[in-house]
């Protein structure tokens, strides 16, 4: 009987480390969490597109590609588990494309939110920008141009 409960209490404590190691938040930078399996020298295209205003721009030179995703490589996120489905209003697509076909999506949702659609290892994730590190200046710079 005693063993029994050695061995449930065991399982069980086993059972809450792994479940807390998986739903801890993780932190990290775009670059970490878009490119750490992923060669950016393969990247062929960027396409960025403003649901607000309707803008759109699709960049094919490789040096202002490196430019591109070495600004948004520096925002700061953290993993967010919560809905976000309501603050999609002002929200900018930007479409990476590896030999024409996409091989990851990043939404940028107003200043607090972005999703990453990875079609490489097929995820998708949600993370909370942090420290305030998103440039939508220099985004809208990009459209604009």
């Amino acid at each position: 009987m005693r063993k029994k409960l050695s061995v449930s209490i065991f399982l069980i404590t086993v059972l809450i480390v792994c479940a807390s190691y998986y739903l801890y938040p993780r932190k990290g930078t775009l670059n970490n969490f878009l490119f750490s399996n992923y060669n950016k020298e393969n990247i062929e295209e960027i396409e960025i597109r403003s649901t607000s205003g309707g803008e759109d721009k699709t960049i094919k030179d490789k040096i202002e590609i490196n430019d591109i995703l070495f600004n948004l490589s520096k925002i700061k996120l953290i993993q967010h588990y919560g809905s976000i489905s309501n603050r999609s209003k002002g929200s900018y697509n930007i479409y990476i494309y590896d030999k024409n076909s996409i091989s990851a999506e990043v939404t940028i949702q107003g200043k607090e939110y972005i999703s990453i659609a990875n079609n490489i290892n097929n995820s998708n994730k949600e993370y909370r920008i942090i420290e305030n590190t998103l440039d939508l200046d220099y985004i809208n710079k990009l459209i604009s141009q």
